[in-house]
């Protein structure tokens, strides 16, 4: 198993190699919005304590500003540079795979998942702040 920064280092490749149109942004945007449907009713549920709930309803909150700034891409209504356009990209792949570093059927299985948002959520914060003040 490899930490979460080699792995998305596989996705920022792939994301900067496979996901230049449309048609692709369009399918990924889709797979994020399942992948986050699965988020939501994990917090919804009573067998996980308050602190995975609190990390994951972070996690859920981050993962929706990148979509929807992943959206507005989509649609022509927000530009980026393109190695930030990457890094959102490769952040949302990472989250709907579910063979990354540590995979999502196991115990903590969302954890890295967790650290890869925040950690490009971080890398993204100027674009972020502008999205909400164009948008």
């Amino acid at each position: 198993m490899s930490d979460w920064k080699t792995t998305y280092k596989h996705f920022l490749t792939s994301a900067t190699e496979d996901y230049r149109n449309n048609e692709t942004l369009g399918d990924l945007l889709v797979q994020g919005e399942l992948a986050l449907a699965k988020v939501t009713v994990d917090v919804a549920s009573s067998e996980i304590s308050n602190i995975e709930r609190e990390e994951e309803l972070t996690l859920y909150f981050q993962m929706k500003q990148l979509l929807n700034i992943l959206r507005a891409i989509y649609n022509d209504q927000f530009e980026m540079q393109p190695d930030k356009q990457h890094a959102l990209v490769a952040a949302v792949l990472y989250f709907v795979s579910p063979f990354d570093a540590i995979p999502d059927d196991a115990p903590l299985g969302l954890f890295d998942d967790a650290q890869v948002i925040d950690y490009v959520h971080e890398q993204l914060a100027s674009d972020i702040d502008r999205f909400h003040n164009e948008l």
